[in-house]
């Protein structure tokens, strides 16, 4: 299968007549979307309408399954040009509620627990695949008890923070438990001052911000005297206090960002099973890797190995105008192909240990730091 290769399902058929395609998927999030654009077909001048389903498969790997969510159509006397908005299948789960009666008793899985609320909410098309393999919720623990008007991927996003893992999806219309565990791509981005046949990068940016980020991640401990534990002590045992247990507070730096910008989560916002620390850690991270971005733009679907690039993977980079020569992790691809401009992919990058427990920032193989060692800005 050609590494540029377009096919279009829409109602189940093949459908020849699109103009453009493009496809987003990202690692965080647990729909992609895209946008197709069609042109009328002899005695069928709409071809597909909101709510038919479809599929999108690039260089023979689906990237999209799923329905169509909007249409706009114009039309005159030399054109006939339709544009619609695909979604993955798991868009139902993002916007619909769970309603009664969601409840899971531990001991349980988060995998479980995705499997039972789409069940209860009439989405058991939607299958749940689990990569990260997070703790288990036990018995004396926490119980996910949801309510009524909560919608179903907040309900769940929820529930997997707590197990420091993010909520994604295949193309496959699959829900997908997953984070870094440094798998690998056999491919490259690269791209030097100097002529090479290695150089792979058409355009590149980078981004940095510290909008939504800080320099501590502060995280009160979790603990009940309602735990089993605390039986076995005495009624005056000083760890069961509410001054020691509230003053256990501990945090994660980021010092990339300035020391006055500080945040402090309560202990329902901690981890059970982890440390007070293990959650500042995590949610520092995701801050850092959300607003820390390199993108590049390459040409084709696929990457060196003829593998198609995708998120969740951590590839070599270098980019001599950013001073970058780093190994970095894979947070989003767009794929465009249209008649005239051909088929690209736009793979967007950040730190090679983002959605993990490091809060902070590895260093570059060059000595210059890496990602972030320039000013904001593109070429």
């Amino acid at each position: 299968m050609a590494g540029d290769s377009v096919v279009v399902m829409l109602a189940g058929r093949p459908f020849a007549g699109w103009l453009r395609v493009e496809i987003t998927q990202t690692f965080d999030k647990a729909s992609g979307e895209g946008t197709l654009e069609i042109s009328e077909q002899p005695g069928n001048p709409m071809p597909a309408d909101v709510g038919d389903t479809v599929v999108i498969i690039l260089a023979g790997r689906p990237v999209l399954t799923g329905h169509v969510h909007a249409v706009d159509a114009t039309h005159d006397f030399k054109t006939h040009t339709i544009r619609m908005t695909l979604r993955d299948k798991t868009q139902d789960l993002v916007d619909s509620t769970i309603g009664p009666k969601v409840e899971f008793r531990p001991e349980t899985t988060l995998k479980k627990v995705a499997e039972g609320t789409l069940k209860k909410m009439g989405l058991s098309s939607i299958k749940v695949i689990d990569k990260a393999n997070p703790d288990p919720y036990r018995k004396g623990g926490e119980m996910p008890v949801g309510a009524i008007d909560m919608l179903g991927h907040d309900w769940l996003d929820a529930w997997a923070k707590r197990r420091q893992v993010v909520l994604t999806t295949d193309g496959k219309g699959n829900l997908v438990i997953d984070r870094n565990t440094k798998r690998r791509l056999g491919g490259f981005l690269m791209k030097t001052f100097e002529d090479s046949p290695n150089n792979n990068i058409k355009k590149a940016a980078y981004q940095n911000s510290d909008f939504g980020r800080h320099n501590e991640h502060n995280c009160a401990g979790q603990k009940s005297t309602t735990d089993p534990d605390w039986e076995n002590h005495d009624k005056g045992y000083a760890p069961a206090r509410a001054e020691p247990i509230s003053n256990n507070v501990r945090k994660a730096l980021d010092s990339s960002v300035r020391k006055e910008r500080k945040l402090h989560f309560r202990g329902v916002a901690g981890i059970e099973g982890k440390t007070p620390e293990d959650a500042a850690k995590w949610r520092a991270n995701l801050a850092r890797a959300r607003k820390y971005t390199f993108n590049a733009t390459v040409a084709g679907f696929t990457c060196q190995s003829g593998e198609l690039w995708w998120p969740g993977y951590v590839i070599p980079v270098r980019d001599d105008h950013f001073q970058i020569s780093d190994e970095l992790f894979i947070k989003e691809v767009k794929f465009t192909k249209d008649w005239d401009g051909g088929a690209e992919t736009e793979i967007h990058c950040t730190f090679g240990d983002a959605y993990s427990d490091k809060s902070e920032a590895g260093k570059s193989r060059t000595g210059k730091g890496g990602l972030g060692a320039k000013p904001s800005g593109s070429y």
